[in-house]
């Protein structure tokens, strides 16, 4: 049974206006698959991996979930939802930020969101972690490919190819 487009347009409306940059993850999973019941977690992932891979921007998965829930239908409300209102508010919000750009207290409240994006980024990665490491060979993986990335200036695709092919290669 396909969800009603409706309900997948105003559902996506809702998450795009609570998502920053994309990294709301465990809003999305408590949605789509705990309240909703559209995708599994599994599917999640998949679907957030296969959006980092596209080229575009980053949450393109957010059309591959709306077609999970509803099809071609679901997938064009997804999209419209997630990116239509937040695009019109981004537009917004960069008028104001230039017209504010001479205000002392600026870089304070920027300085101020670095901690906030770091914590939603680590809240994402603990939903993606939930989805994909099932045994000791996938966490090995994705810690290596963390120290790689976090110790080194190693360019981040090759780390993904590596992993791929570690991943093939153990049959996972």
């Amino acid at each position: 049974m396909t969800a009603d487009p409706w309900d997948v347009l105003l559902t996506f409306v809702r998450l795009g206006l609570v998502s920053f940059g994309g990294a709301n993850l465990p809003e999305i999973e408590r949605v789509l698959v705990e309240q909703k019941g559209w995708l599994t977690p599994e599917l999640l992932a998949n679907g957030f991996a296969l959006g980092q891979i596209m080229p575009g921007p980053n949450m393109l998965a957010m059309t591959h979930y709306g077609f999970a829930a509803g099809g071609w239908w679901g997938a064009l409300a997804a999209t419209a939802g997630f990116y239509g209102p937040t695009a019109l508010l981004s537009a917004a919000a960069m008028l104001a930020w230039q017209r504010l750009s001479r205000w002392r207290w600026l870089p304070a409240l920027r300085a101020a969101l670095l901690p906030f994006g770091a914590g939603v980024l680590l809240a994402g990665a603990l939903v993606l972690a939930r989805g994909t490491l099932h045994g000791w060979a996938e966490a090995m993986i994705a810690v290596s490919a963390f120290a790689l990335l976090w110790r080194t200036r190693v360019n981040a695709a090759l780390v993904v190819v590596g992993a791929a092919v570690l991943g093939a290669l153990l049959g996972l």
